[in-house]
């Protein structure tokens, strides 16, 4: 039900804009001592279960969570700066403006998950799941989103200098019922971030800052385009842009254009007439 819920949400881009996520119920509250108790006793074969757990405004940086089940927590404050979460279950958690700077999240699963606010600058999200994921106003600055799944709600978010080698952002084709799933973009900051061959299809940047990003083999087909900032994108090297919505409406710099640009004439030599 919480994925069909946030399927809808994200489809038809008002429900969780407005509204903040699924509708919140109490969680049970921990104490930063029981929940070191907790990781104490986790195996690999038995990894911490903190599902629906309320760990709000703890501190657990530096702290491994590896592989634990944080389905559906309440972590809003939270500072988990260098934490390892590798493999953490995170579905449907609420994170907002907590702080995971740093932190080691490849291969989580952060599905139906609010982060709102939250900071994971240099963080480490290799192969991980944001699916309808609230990303909204999330700093990713110098993040590694590599190879990850992303269909969710980034409004203003801040990717500037993040690293997306490979990352799916492309429409999701699977929910048709719902309506296409497209990932938002509007006004984010992407400045002098990586997204070489990542499957931008049908992504939304209105008004996003893509200055200095390297779109070489990306795929921006029907992707909307109004108002973007493409200043020093190579347009020659990124596919699908002949596809692209409202190309023209996109700010596009000198660098932009073809390889085939003569070079500026240089200055006369000091003296010469």
């Amino acid at each position: 039900m919480g994925r069909l819920l946030a399927s809808a949400g994200l489809a038809l881009g008002v429900a969780f804009s407005a509204a903040g996520g699924l509708p919140a119920q109490a969680a049970p509250t921990l104490t930063a001592a029981r929940v070191k108790a907790v990781l104490a006793a986790a195996t690999p074969e038995k990894p911490a279960d903190l599902g629906g757990k309320d760990l709000s405004g703890l501190d657990l940086s530096g702290m491994s969570l590896k592989g634990a089940k944080l389905a559906d927590a309440v972590l809003k404050g939270t500072r988990l700066v260098k934490a390892d979460l590798s493999g953490a279950n995170l579905f449907g958690a609420n994170l907002t403006e907590a702080d995971l700077s740093e932190a080691n999240l490849a291969g989580a699963n952060l599905d139906v998950a609010v982060l709102r606010d939250a900071k994971f600058r240099g963080a480490k999200l290799q192969g991980a799941s944001l699916f309808a994921t609230i990303a909204e106003r999330t700093d990713f600055s110098g993040a590694d989103l590599s190879d990850t799944r992303i269909i969710g709600y980034l409004k203003e978010a801040d990717l500037s200098g993040a690293k997306l080698v490979n990352t799916n952002m492309g429409a999701d084709r699977g929910n048709q019922p719902m309506g296409v799933m497209k990932t938002n973009l509007t006004g984010a900051n992407l400045q002098r971030a990586i997204l070489t061959g990542a499957n931008l299809t049908k992504v939304d940047f209105t008004r996003a800052d893509l200055t200095g990003a390297d779109l070489a083999g990306a795929d921006l087909t029907l992707a909307e385009l109004t108002e973007a900032n493409m200043t020093g994108v190579r347009r020659d090297r990124v596919k699908g842009i002949d596809r692209a919505l409202n190309v023209d409406k996109a700010r596009w710099g000198s660098a932009s254009t073809s390889r085939g640009k003569a070079p500026s004439t240089p200055a006369a030599p000091s003296g010469s007439r």
